[in-house]
């Protein structure tokens, strides 16, 4: 008798929980280097950024391999914004002000790499993704992310 109502248990949640998971609008927030993407690229400093251009295009590699959520080792991050202020998603950019070397001949360096004084940085969001308005923030000594500019975006 006992397992008879465990049984009806089990299936009376299976059947719940399959509704509920019809309900759920799942939204993709990795690209894919074979689908379109929307490719954002700025110029920036380490005190402003500048929107150059939004293209929608199949990701290249080398931007697919920086793309990742906030570490702890990002010094600068990217929050995308929709219409109603709902924070989509935030990416990690690290440090694009921190130009590393990475070839032979540097490995007995007390430092690999030094300070620049403007770069240009490449992001990817897929195309369900479609925010009003990002901002940029840039963690302080105390590891929290300040937010220091915000960039409307031309609506699509």
């Amino acid at each position: 008798m006992r397992y008879f109502f465990i049984l009806i248990f089990v299936f009376s949640f299976t059947a719940w929980a399959e509704k509920d998971l019809k309900e759920i609008d799942l939204v993709k927030l990795h690209v894919s280097p074979n689908q379109d993407a929307r490719i954002f690229s700025f110029h920036g400093t380490p005190d402003f950024f500048t929107l150059k251009k939004i293209e929608v295009q199949k990701p290249k590699e080398r931007i697919l391999k920086k793309l990742k959520f906030v570490s702890d080792d990002d010094k600068y991050a990217i929050k995308l914004f929709d219409k109603s202020g709902k924070n989509l998603i935030t990416i990690g950019i690290g440090n694009p002000f921190y130009a590393s070397y990475e070839h032979i001949g540097f490995e007995d360096r007390a430092y690999m790499g030094g300070t620049v004084s403007s770069n240009n940085v490449e992001i990817a969001i897929p195309l369900e993704i479609v925010p009003s308005y990002l901002i940029i923030s840039r963690r302080e000594v105390t590891g929290k992310f300040v937010d220091f500019q915000e960039i409307l975006l031309p609506q699509w």
